[in-house]
């Protein structure tokens, strides 16, 4: 069953509690599928988009900024999923 994240510190903890597939709810039923962990040791988000397999090191910052990903964008929006 899919949870909703709803903060960074959620997200932290969801990924700590052992969930690493996140979605993204899109228009019209469609999911934007992320495999994503984090280190506190080095503080960086690693994300897998796995729409194009393309993979991201980012900080808590640029996890928040629509310039480099979407994430924070749906997590403040309420699309953000863990499953």
């Amino acid at each position: 069953m899919a949870t909703q994240v709803k903060s960074l510190s959620d997200l932290k903890q969801k990924i700590y509690d052992g969930a690493h597939d996140f979605y993204i709810q899109l228009n019209y039923g469609l999911r934007s599928s992320k495999y994503m962990d984090y280190s506190p040791v080095t503080k960086k988000f690693y994300v897998t988009n796995e729409i194009d397999d393309t993979e991201q090191e980012l900080t808590e910052q640029q996890l928040m900024d629509r310039t480099y990903t979407n994430i924070g964008y749906a997590m403040q929006h309420g699309a953000l999923y863990a499953y």
